[in-house]
């Protein structure tokens, strides 16, 4: 059974995660394994190192006391001795039962150390409760070298306490270190797997490659230089099948493809040629429309002009008549034509015939007296020509101000005067 690239691939990836998958739990052992260590160490130290700490200083506190009674003669200071004789047998019986530190990074000589300590602890407990009982005397009774013999016995206490502090620091410096050179072994050896993963990893991704380049990378190659081939016009040349697997299928897939190509090439060319034909056929007739567009832009002019036509009847007077109903782009038209007019022909004279004009209101009103106004701007005089009865009643009804506005009842009449008012 030959493998296919997905096969191929999924090998490669299950040889990456199981190398990785050990890399990882290598190294979430060896981080478990430090941080136990390093948390026991902590804890167990931090605990002897203050239970050592405290027995210095109820010891030290005692023979102050100590001293100081035999000095004064204070009861209460014989008292709060044995109050710390007390705590000392707390704090020995807790160096003596302790919990032992982790026995994977100390040794037996620590062991033994350790046991020591105890050992002197208690010791020093003994001779502490020995001077204690020595101080039962009244210190007033005893006489000068039984004082001195009681100053040289604490004393020695002190000196043995000191002695005692400096063995326990030497002890837990000595755990420290075979703690430290315990992690650095299992860091050396997590180092030591993680490049002998990495090697294997190096390995299998040479592999990988050499696998791609030789499987994926020239089949592909061939394919890109056939393509290119095929790209240039040299449509008559086939590719060579290497493999039966994904490669292979894209080998296969692209003879179709440059078969296909090649029968639509051809059909493409005689498609070309027809819609060439097509296309100048299209043009031929895109022109003529352009053409009718044009003719039939200039029939809306003349018809637009026609609509709202200016007349010269004299060489300073233009006759605008007005036929149907004027709404708001129609009167605009008015306004525009005949401003236009004025201005090229310099005519002082505009008559503006609204005989047709079937319906004059407030609105239509309103337009033709801008259209006077804006005459008179341009040095115009405007007369209105045609105002029926009815319009005019309406005009008066609206109460639009007319009285500078000239008014004639028909065109002939307009042009023979230039008289009159409205």
């Amino acid at each position: 059974m030959s493998w296919n690239l997905t096969r191929k691939t999924a090998a490669l990836a299950a040889g990456y995660l199981i190398i990785l998958g050990v890399l990882a739990i290598d190294l979430i052992f060896t981080v478990s394994e430090i941080q136990r260590v390093a948390d026991d160490l902590n804890q167990t130290i931090l605990d002897d190192m203050q239970t050592v700490a405290v027995f210095n200083l109820a010891l030290q506190q005692f023979l102050t006391e100590s001293q100081s009674y035999v000095q004064t003669g204070a009861r209460e200071e014989y008292n709060e001795g044995a109050e710390l004789i007390e705590r000392l047998e707390e704090l020995a019986a807790t160096l003596q039962h302790g919990e032992d530190i982790s026995h994977d990074f100390q040794n037996v000589a620590e062991h033994q150390e350790r046991a020591l300590i105890a050992q002197e602890a208690a010791a020093l407990l003994n001779a502490t409760q020995r001077l204690h009982d020595r101080l039962l005397t009244d210190p007033d009774t005893l006489t000068d070298e039984q004082r001195e013999a009681i100053y040289e016995e604490i004393e020695m206490i002190e000196e043995r306490r000191e002695a005692f502090t400096e063995r326990t620091n030497a002890h837990f410096a000595g755990v420290r270190a075979t703690a430290q050179q315990h992690i650095a072994k299992d860091v050396t050896l997590t180092f030591v797997g993680i490049g002998v993963a990495l090697t294997a990893m190096v390995a299998l991704t040479a592999g990988a490659l050499w696998l791609i380049e030789r499987r994926i990378v020239r089949p592909l190659q061939s394919i890109t230089n056939a393509a290119d081939r095929l790209a240039e016009g040299r449509l008559e040349e086939e590719l060579a099948v290497t493999s039966n697997d994904e490669i292979g299928a894209l080998q296969q897939t692209f003879n179709r493809m440059a078969a296909t190509i090649r029968q639509q090439t051809s059909d493409l060319e005689s498609h070309y040629r027809e819609m060439q034909q097509a296309r100048d056929a299209l043009e031929a007739a895109h022109q003529q429309a352009l053409e009718q567009l044009a003719i039939i832009q200039q029939q809306q002019e003349a018809i637009r002009e026609l609509s709202v036509p200016v007349l010269p009847v004299s060489r300073d007077t233009l006759v605008m008549p007005l036929v149907g109903a004027l709404d708001s782009a129609r009167l605009i038209q008015v306004q525009e034509q005949a401003l236009e007019r004025l201005a090229a022909t310099r005519a002082r004279r505009l008559l503006l015939d609204i005989t047709g004009v079937p319906i004059v209101d407030g609105h239509v009103a309103q337009g033709l007296i801008r259209v006077v106004q804006a005459a008179r701007l341009l040095g115009a005089e405007v007369t209105l020509i045609g105002v029926r009865p009815e319009v005019a009643q309406s005009l008066v009804g609206l109460g639009i101000n007319l009285r500078s506005i000239r008014a004639c009842s028909d065109l002939q009449s307009a042009l023979a005067q230039k008289g009159g008012r409205l």
